[in-house]
């Protein structure tokens, strides 16, 4: 349960756009959690039949609920929208917007390169480094144990948690957040054999990180070998995701846990590309794309389809094909027994 030091009340609740009240026109609420745990201050949500009835037994004080569920829900205080999910994001947003924000200010024990330039009200927290020529945007959030190098640029509003790490050259974009234990700029894994010895491949590129990026917990961005590797605008990657080196990611992609693309990868706008997927190298996923979980994707991918298993094919027929392997037992009995009936008719 998370419990917020603000409240809101049924004319905070009212006031969105997309949804109505009906209840307790006093009903006060200061936390949000699951049903299970709820009190009669608490929101909850109710988008599936699924959760039906732990949702009816629980003590929650307001329900976000469709229409279509409301009539088995009489006596309880509602708020009615056709997207409760959205609904809750959007009243938990507002919450966090009320509570009280970290102030800024520079913690002792960071060490700041004489010439870096940090903008208005930035928090830089305990154990931090910031190395030379690089410039960090008003109000960003820079937690303890952030290693930044030099010539690094950092948009405003950008929030790195404890233990990034942001190579020398990166550039990150407004309004990123960035989890903790991720590395940006690493060297790209490119090595060259050589009279029998793997050499190692300069990688003197960097990465491009734009507006309004999510990078999840323990990612990798590789810099480029030459030139960048890029992170389009409004893109999401889970935590564990490998980005090769020169790969370039478009705007609103969603890639899961344990995503892994290899060097030279570029996946267009708006991909989906499920958890475990790993995809080659100088491949193409097209605008809109999407390939399920644990595939492998070893040519590229039309734009708009859907792709699925390793290696990767139309996922229509992938899922046939894997309804006929259950019967493939029994369809090898019935060839054994035709070999046999062919031999003795020999």
């Amino acid at each position: 349960m998370k419990k917020f030091s603000s409240t809101l009340d049924t004319q905070a609740l009212g006031a969105l756009p997309f949804a109505r009240y009906e209840g307790d026109p006093h009903l006060v609420v200061d936390n949000a959690c699951t049903p299970q745990e709820a009190t009669p201050s608490s929101v909850i949500f109710l988008e599936n039949e699924q959760l039906f009835e732990a949702v009816r037994d629980s003590q929650a004080g307001l329900i976000i609920t469709k229409q279509e569920f409301a009539d088995q829900l009489q006596g309880r205080n509602l708020l009615i929208t056709d997207k409760p999910y959205f609904a809750m994001m959007m009243i938990v947003e507002k919450w966090l917007a009320l509570e009280a924000p970290k102030e800024a200010g520079i913690h002792e024990t960071a060490i700041i390169a004489s010439d870096a330039q940090i903008g208005k009200t930035v928090r830089v927290e305990s154990g931090v480094t910031i190395g030379s020529g690089s410039v960090i945007g008003d109000g960003c959030i820079i937690e303890t144990g952030c290693v930044i190098g030099d010539n690094v640029k950092i948009g405003a509003h950008t929030h790195l948690y404890p233990k990034v790490v942001v190579y020398d050259d990166c550039e990150i974009g407004k309004q990123v957040i960035i989890h903790s234990g991720a590395i940006i700029g690493a060297d790209g894994f490119g090595f060259a054999l050589i009279d029998g010895v793997q050499r190692k491949i300069p990688q003197i590129g960097n990465v491009i990180i734009k507006d309004y990026v999510e990078i999840g917990a323990n990612s990798c961005v590789d810099r480029a070998a030459l030139g960048s590797t890029i992170i389009g605008e409004g893109t999401k990657l889970d935590n564990l995701v490998q980005i090769g080196h020169n790969c370039v990611v478009g705007k609103g992609c969603i890639l899961c846990a344990q995503v892994g693309l290899a060097g030279s990868t570029i996946v267009e706008d708006y991909v989906y590309l499920a958890g475990q997927v790993g995809v080659a190298g100088h491949l193409t996923v097209g605008e809109k794309a999407m390939v399920g979980a644990q595939s492998g994707v070893a040519n590229s991918v039309p734009a708009g389809t859907k792709f699925f298993g390793t290696p990767a094919i139309d996922a229509n027929l992938m899922k046939r094909i894997l309804a006929t392997q259950k019967h493939l037992p029994e369809i090898y009995r019935q060839y054994l027994a035709l070999q046999k009936e062919k031999k003795h008719q020999e």
